[in-house]
């Protein structure tokens, strides 16, 4: 069986933004109601992934802003332990497996030794974070190697002197990642026997850095062999290029045709697949679908739900296809997902782009004041020739649906794609 996840952020939920701080608003005060906000959030996102059937996820390394730096002090365990105590409870009630990825900055192999020391207390807070809502060490710290310094070799070794000195507390939690320049998947592998840490093969890294010998399956079967029943199923990270980009920077979106092929050489494999890719969950959820054996039919109502205003809006004849397909008792999942592939190719245009702001508005209109829906039927009227008012019109109806109660418009991808 293949699971799929997502990192950090989600797109069309409510109620899931995370605040970050800069160290110039960092006071005890602010840093208390960011944390706050940010773990009411991740609670909603865990019951989302539970209700989408989303089994893994990436918590945003900013889940506590500026809990590691050293210009910061604030006891987050301690100021926060019944919301702690809470969200674990959501974890252990969602099923979710959970992971975090320290960003840039965390350099464990520097031979700067101020830098190693910001690495070694980022990765503290990672790994206290994990512990403090109540994981099993399947919830791993997903760590590069790091530079190479014009010396790959005597970078290595620093690495292994730096794993070698860290806490067991963190250094239990660590997963090694390949990188798309300088550390191969072999590189990662050949610090196993001395470390016992799993290796997440991250297969557009590999297209970009491969080692000199074995295929993608090699080495993807390589790593399952770092993984057990103490770090939990094989974890791997899938991306595709960004079109245009440079080399290694991910795409919006999970393409179709493409992702069909990976899975298709993945066999029989059980795994645990972490998507990098700016639309975060809409493609797990997209992915989970195109592979599910006997997808429910309602799965595909229920994205369609969603993104149906998005698609009207670009594609009237998109629109009546989907339709179309839904009718079927088994519509495929390849051909609604096809079709909103080519929604997603269309530009907007202000004909368009005002039919659905009307279809839309429908749903609030009666229930607003005479005022504002004055200025909502100019700004409609302004649409049917220009884009330029169409943002403000769209942040108006999201604003008056939230009001009102309309959830299912409030869910709607209409207003975030």
């Amino acid at each position: 069986m293949i699971r799929y996840g997502f990192a950090c952020k989600t797109i069309g939920l409510p109620n899931a933004f995370q605040t970050c701080l800069t160290l110039g608003r960092a006071s005890h005060d602010n840093l208390l109601a960011a944390s706050r906000t940010n773990l009411r959030a991740l609670e909603s996102v865990l019951r989302y992934c539970q209700q989408e059937s989303l089994a893994l996820m990436r918590i945003s390394s900013d889940i506590i802003p500026l809990a590691s730096h050293e210009a910061v002090h604030f006891d987050w365990q301690a100021e926060l332990k019944s919301e702690l105590a809470a969200l674990a409870d959501a974890v252990r009630q969602s099923g979710v497996r959970l992971s975090m990825h320290p960003g840039q900055y965390t350099v464990l192999n520097s031979p700067h030794s101020d830098v190693v020391r910001r690495a070694v207390a980022d990765l503290a807070f990672h790994a206290d974070f994990l512990e403090a809502i109540q994981t099993g060490l399947d919830s791993r710290i997903v760590l590069h190697l790091g530079g190479g310094y014009g010396d790959k070799k005597n970078s290595l070794e620093r690495l292994r002197a730096n794993l070698a000195a860290l806490p067991l507390s963190i250094r239990q939690r660590l997963a090694l990642e390949n990188d798309e320049r300088i550390y191969t998947v072999e590189d990662a592998l050949s610090l196993y026997d001395e470390f016992a840490l799993p290796v997440i093969f991250d297969v557009f890294h590999h297209e970009l850095n491969p080692p000199d010998h074995g295929d993608m399956l090699y080495w993807l079967d390589q790593a399952k062999l770092t993984w057990s029943t103490h770090s939990g199923r094989q974890k791997i990270h899938y991306s595709q290029q960004l079109a245009n980009g440079r080399p290694g920077m991910h795409s919006q979106t999970i393409s179709m045709k493409p992702f069909m092929q990976f899975h298709a050489l993945l066999g029989t494999r059980d795994l645990d697949v972490m998507l990098e890719v700016k639309d975060k969950n809409l493609s797990a959820i997209k992915c989970a679908n195109l592979t599910w054996p006997g997808l429910p039919r309602r799965k595909l109502t229920e994205e369609w739900a969603r993104y149906k205003y998005f698609v009207l809006e670009r594609s009237p004849q998109g629109y009546a296809a989907i339709r179309q397909l839904l009718k079927s008792d088994r519509p495929s999942a390849e051909e609604f997902y096809a079709i909103l592939e080519n929604t997603h190719a269309c530009d907007l245009e202000p004909g368009k782009a005002r039919n659905a702001a009307e279809h839309v508005w429908g749903y609030v209109s009666k229930a607003t004041p005479p005022k504002e829906a004055a200025r909502m039927h100019k700004d409609l009227e302004e649409l049917g020739s220009s884009l330029a008012p169409l943002a403000r019109i769209k942040r108006r109806i999201l604003s008056l649906a939230e009001a009102q109660g309309h959830d299912y418009l409030v869910n709607s991808l209409y207003f975030y794609l």
